[in-house]
């Protein structure tokens, strides 16, 4: 198999997750020496970028996920898919244009079924195989699912972040087609820094990750100042704004902090108290991979959180609805005690040199 040498890597800005999750690719491709070029829109780009200062940016647009203020579900949550399956063919121009521009060998997609090529080697990243737009399985489930492996099936392989028995993405990742999947464990970006402690850095009883796309980013931000700024807790909160700058907010007894390097953001979560996140696949990688639990609230109406929170309940996590959280005592949290899945394939190193 020829090695990769100029490889494109662009992933889904529906939330920071996807392009987080790519931290640990690009960072091995980087000391195998490879050229790195990424590509895509909004936060997630932004966020790249920063991590990643010296590789070459570039811009190629989709539409941005929209959310109602109370529900995701509906005919916005079924909008948002066809956009994004209408989108590829505009993803192409663009990417025919950055292939011929640094000459590339590989693309490597985060869940962006528009960034393929045929006659390039290409990777596809995802954890939802299987699309759930509702808590049961049905027609439209299917035929989204169909449609989706459907563009799975053109890629040269599908690298799922997750474990093939016994998975933490359960239903979402199971190969119930034959699909060609390679299983390839969690990613996180974690992985691959060490944390940032200093005698001077406070530590908090409470940490919360905010993410997701707006409105239900600010939706979720204000319930947990509402419930917090009354209460006798050090209370830290990460907004999750890369694009913004790294103000330091206080309200009351409540920290608020734009965005923060890697380093300095697993030192606060190693010696949290208690997290509360949502469920979003990639913050629960994160979570795996430092070994610590955490009270998830899913986003309202989003199909896959929902039932990410309540799976997860058995390898010790807590799963409280938004609407509940106000009047959950977070305080008497108490966890079973945190049971990883232990690796059972092939190292991610020996994979991606493999393939790459």
């Amino acid at each position: 198999m020829k090695s990769s040498t100029n490889i494109l890597i662009c992933p889904l800005n529906w939330g920071l997750g996807h392009a987080s999750r790519m931290i640990p690719i690009i960072d091995f491709c980087i000391k195998r020496n490879k050229n790195i070029i990424i590509a895509g829109n909004g936060n997630s780009l932004d966020l790249l970028a920063r991590r990643f200062p010296n590789l070459e940016i570039e811009y190629i647009p989709a539409p941005t996920l929209q959310y109602s203020t109370k529900r995701a579900i509906g005919f916005t949550f079924y909008f948002n898919f066809f956009l994004l399956f209408v989108n590829m063919y505009r993803e192409r121009k663009y990417l025919k244009n950055i292939v011929n521009k640094y000459m590339i060998d590989t693309i490597i997609s985060d869940n962006r079924p528009g960034i393929y090529l045929p006659k390039l080697k290409s990777i596809y990243f995802t954890h939802q195989i299987n699309v759930y737009p509702s808590k049961n399985r049905g027609i439209l489930s299917n035929i989204l699912s169909k449609l989706h492996k459907n563009i799975i099936k053109k890629y040269d392989y599908c690298f799922v972040p997750d474990f093939d028995n016994n998975s933490y993405a359960g239903r979402l990742s199971k190969n119930t087609t034959g699909l060609n999947l390679k299983y390839i464990g969690p990613l996180s970006r974690f992985s691959i820094v060490q944390p940032n402690y200093s005698e001077n850095k406070p530590k908090y009883d409470i940490v919360c990750i905010i993410s997701g796309p707006e409105p239900q980013r600010k939706v979720f931000e204000d319930i947990l100042i509402k419930k917090f700024k009354n209460e006798n807790t050090k209370t830290l909160i990460f907004r999750g704004l890369p694009e913004k700058q790294s103000e330091n907010i206080q309200i009351g007894n409540i920290r608020l902090i734009n965005h923060c390097d890697d380093s300095e953001f697993l030192s606060y979560l190693n010696s949290a108290e208690i997290i509360l996140c949502r469920s979003g696949y990639s913050t629960i990688m994160d979570l795996i991979t430092i070994r610590k639990n955490a009270i998830l609230i899913p986003t309202p109406g989003q199909p896959e959180q929902e039932y990410l929170g309540n799976h997860l309940k058995k390898y010790g996590f807590i799963c409280v609805k938004q609407n509940d959280i106000l009047n959950f005592d977070i305080t008497e949290t108490s966890f079973i005690d945190y049971k990883p899945i232990e690796p059972n394939g092939e190292d991610l190193k020996n994979i991606l040199d493999l393939y790459l």
